[in-house]
């Protein structure tokens, strides 16, 4: 004889995750995937956490290049050196 599924309200979720074990699961997953595409974690409806594998163009991991360096901000523009008299004065200055 087959069993039957109990009713939806008595049935067990299998595979519930939380943010944090999801995450844990798709990294794990990352590391030990050869092939295409990527592992991550995604939300249900239910506001359970599970992993996916999403697969298409362009997804893929990166591995980091080069050093990452912040560049430094710009240094204010100078002031003009000009006697004030002579600063504004057309066509250099504003008509």
């Amino acid at each position: 004889a087959v069993d039957a599924l109990p009713p939806a309200g008595q049935r067990r979720r299998l595979g519930v995750m939380t943010l944090t074990e999801a995450q844990a699961e798709a990294t794990r997953r990352n590391a030990e995937s050869d092939g295409a595409g990527v592992w991550a974690a995604q939300r249900t409806p239910e506001d359970d956490w599970r992993v996916v594998h999403l697969v298409g163009g362009g997804l893929g991991r990166t591995k980091p290049t080069g050093a990452h360096v912040e560049s430094k901000p710009k240094p204010e523009q100078p002031s003009d050196p000009r006697p004030a008299i002579f600063q504004n004065i057309p066509p250099f200055g504003p008509a």
